[in-house]
């Protein structure tokens, strides 16, 4: 009887031993085929379909905004949701631009890989060292206003000479002041970020305004539309569109269809937000929360459908550079003494 138990607990340990090993090499097989599959630093694995075990490799880029976190920029945001650009191949990290972080910068630093940018500060910024493409033209509308109060006696542009007119910094601003060195107008430039507050406590006589922005920021704030002056600069000649999605001609050489790809991608972004607005406000202001920024439902609606009317300014053809929208950016360029470096559309804009 005890040779029988001694015999049975000695199988029981041969056994256990077996298992016990058997484990030991599927743990290592397992930890060496991870090894060999683990993705570079430039590239991550996502699965096409949820129970699929074939892996597609995404390219990592970043993306880096004109200004901070909101709806100018739902396009992006949706792409990433919706998954967009992952069916492009792309992992895209979205990163916010502003006075800290200028978009060109970002770009010639190589800080990113696609930045966003007004039309004619990219044809200002090109040049030979490093020449830059357009992958998308998002806005195909002027929105740039000069705005002020009735009650200062501005009537006509000639009234802004010797005003104080807040103007952003850097190259956000620069078209402005081509607009008045165009129309001789010699104003005292105050430099603004962001805020309306000087405008409101009338520390200046005129801002420049997006009109999906600042001008309806100032409208919340209790200011009636009737009470306001507002000069369009499309309508003295600087029909000028702003956002366009831009790479350097190095980085689309040496990966054209990445780029064309990410221009895709940001195109059915838009597409996806201006069909879906309800959804898409409330991923706009988990951004906007996200990065500690304050959020105002309202505001993002109402430049979201704004945003409608420069996006689909021509439905049939989103995200196309119309020839004669370049031709003026160069023609304002050339008039101030700013274009150093003239190149043909067909070598600007991608199609």
């Amino acid at each position: 009887m005890l040779l029988r138990q001694i015999n049975y607990k000695g199988h029981l340990f041969i056994r256990s031993s077996i298992t016990v090993l058997i484990g030991l090499s599927l743990i290592f097989a397992a930890s060496c085929l991870s090894c060999q599959k683990k993705a570079s630093p430039e590239e991550t694995l996502s699965y096409q379909e949820e129970n699929s075990f074939t892996p597609r490799r995404l390219h990592k880029v970043r993306y880096t905004m004109k200004w901070l976190h909101q709806a100018q920029f739902a396009g992006a945001y949706m792409a990433k949701e919706k998954g967009f650009f992952q069916q492009y191949g792309l992992d895209v990290e979205i990163i916010q631009g502003g006075v800290d972080n200028p978009p060109y910068k970002a770009l010639i630093n190589g800080k990113t890989e696609f930045c966003c940018m007004n039309l004619i500060t990219a044809v200002e910024k090109n040049n030979p060292e490093f020449p830059l493409v357009n992958l998308a033209q998002i806005s195909q509308k002027n929105s740039t206003w000069l705005i002020g109060k009735k009650n200062t006696s501005i009537n006509n542009l000639q009234d802004l000479n010797h005003r104080k007119v807040g103007i952003w910094r850097d190259e956000a601003g620069d078209h402005i002041r081509y607009f008045l060195h165009d129309n001789e107008i010699q104003a005292q430039i105050i430099p603004l970020d962001w805020s309306v507050n000087l405008f409101l406590n009338d520390a200046i006589d005129m801002m420049n305004a997006m009109s999906y922005n600042e001008y309806h920021r100032i409208l919340m704030a209790g200011i009636e539309p009737e009470d306001l002056i507002v000069f369009n600069l499309s309508d003295y000649g600087y029909d000028l569109v702003d956002d366009g999605i831009y790479t350097s001609r190095a980085f689309y050489n040496r990966y054209p269809d990445l780029c064309k790809n990410f221009a895709k991608a940001m195109i059915e972004g838009w597409i996806y937000a201006l069909d879906n607005p309800d959804e898409t406000i409330k991923v706009v202001v988990r951004y906007m929360r996200e990065n500690h920024l304050p959020a105002n439902y309202n505001h993002q609606s109402w430049m979201l459908n704004h945003m409608r009317e420069r996006v689909l300014e021509n439905p049939e053809n989103v995200g196309y550079l119309n020839p004669t929208d370049y031709t003026l950016a160069v023609e304002i360029l050339m008039k101030n003494g700013k274009l150093a470096y003239p190149v043909e559309y067909e070598d600007f804009f991608i199609q």
